[in-house]
């Protein structure tokens, strides 16, 4: 819209701006009832603090059945976690406001608010509880566990001989580990990788391989007994190839 100032000629176009438009924000995003705002395997772009309304977070598993997580209210942030797709889904309740937020926010939220720490810290446990159980239920599982186990026991046989336990040396070829575990060297980088994804391990320069998260892997490797690593013996009878 303008206005036509008719002072003196020649005629003035002036813009005219509406208040509402002056309070437009591109950060805030509508949601009506039951629009999704995230599904479960789409690439995180924001975290999301709901302004008005609540949000339903949910997963659905393999059999469509769905396990709703929480009912996330005005305040809440959602969208949080280490991986870099969604693990779960949201959906409006009710008609609903969000905030859209910097990826890199995470930061000052969590530092900012104790609530927000806390539920970035769950989103974070879930998430790894998620992707545990797909790898788990899908492909060779007891594969992954046994990797897993053979791992935590080179640690302990590391700290049992004054080592590093986090730290596993490159000396053990990878050929060596692939044939204890009865699998191709391609298939245990792929499990590698998956345990990388998963915030377990990392590279380790000048040392091979560096375990960042003994208690989720620890927690991994109880999945399936395996007795191929005599896990029911003490840690100083256990015998791991090259020892």
């Amino acid at each position: 819209m303008n206005l036509v100032i008719e002072n003196c000629e020649p005629a003035v176009l002036v813009p005219f701006f509406k208040v509402e438009d002056l309070e437009t924000d591109a950060t805030l995003r509508s949601l009506q009832r039951n629009e999704v705002l995230f599904e479960a395997g789409d690439l995180k772009s924001h975290l999301y603090r709901i302004e008005t309304g609540a949000l339903c977070v949910y997963v659905t598993h393999p059999d469509k059945t769905r396990e709703i997580i929480e009912f996330a209210l005005a305040g809440d942030v959602v969208g949080m976690g280490f991986l870099e797709r969604h693990a779960t889904a949201a959906r409006a309740v009710v008609d609903t406001k969000v905030r859209c937020l910097a990826l890199d926010e995470i930061d000052r939220l969590t530092a900012e608010d104790a609530r927000a720490k806390s539920r970035f810290d769950d989103a974070v446990e879930r998430e790894f509880a998620l992707r545990r159980d797909h790898i788990v239920n899908s492909g060779s599982p007891r594969q992954l566990v046994q990797l897993a186990a053979f791992l935590v026991a080179l640690a302990h046989q590391n700290e049992s001989e004054g080592r590093d336990p986090a730290l596993i040396d490159d000396s053990l070829e990878c050929a060596v580990v692939a044939g204890y575990l009865g699998i191709s060297v391609d298939r245990l980088a792929k499990m590698l990788l998956e345990l990388d994804e998963l915030g377990m391990i990392e590279a380790a320069p000048d040392h091979g391989m560096r375990i960042t998260d003994m208690k989720r892997l620890e927690a991994l490797s109880d999945e399936i007994a395996d007795p191929l690593l005599q896990s029911d013996l003490p840690d100083a009878e256990r015998q791991l190839p090259g020892s």
